[in-house]
């Protein structure tokens, strides 16, 4: 896989009209999927393992690109429908300060987490179109029966008592083609 994924501000007139609301967005994803899925909104996790960061990821982390950090994959599911595939990396600092908050997850979302705790703050949101070939892409239709041209992503930091996690969100047709 190749082509680093480019990371930028949002901005409306780039983007499809479809998804600049859900790009855009700093409210729960969870909640917002809660509102809206028509079959039962779940979590598939899809694993977790301690890994090494993608390179955009360590920079914006500000880690050095060989620290291995633990990463959570799940799949926000309507019904039976995958509409978004999320990773998250949490730097081994952040882990091992909060590794019970992080263990206990499970199959609940992570934005129970970060928008029930008043303390979270939330840094930027940024956006890519990911292309084939992309890490993100291929690991957001891995477990679909499709392959898209492109797919939009958004990415966040997020900062719990000072320590930061990092949680892509990539947009899958099924949610925006509806």
């Amino acid at each position: 896989m190749h082509n680093r994924t480019r990371w930028h501000q949002p901005q409306r007139r780039l983007m499809p009209a479809k998804l600049a609301s859900w790009l855009t967005s700093t409210d729960s994803l969870t909640r917002r999927l809660q509102a809206q899925n028509h079959h039962g909104f779940s979590v598939e996790l899809l694993g977790s393992c301690w890994i090494k960061p993608l390179t955009d990821e360590a920079i914006s982390l500000g880690l050095p690109v060989a620290e291995h950090v633990y990463q959570r994959e799940v799949r926000l599911m309507d019904g039976d429908t995958a509409n978004v595939y999320a990773r998250t990396v949490i730097p081994r600092t952040t882990y091992m300060a909060m590794q019970h908050r992080f263990n206990s997850l499970g199959n609940k979302p992570l934005g129970e987490l970060l928008f029930t705790d008043p303390l979270v703050k939330r840094g930027p949101i940024e956006i890519a179109c990911l292309k084939p070939g992309q890490w993100l892409y291929e690991m957001a239709v891995l477990d679909e029966n499709y392959r898209p041209e492109m797919l939009w992503g958004r990415r966040s930091a997020f900062y719990l008592s000072g320590k930061s996690l990092l949680v892509n969100e990539i947009f899958l047709p099924t949610l925006w083609n509806e």
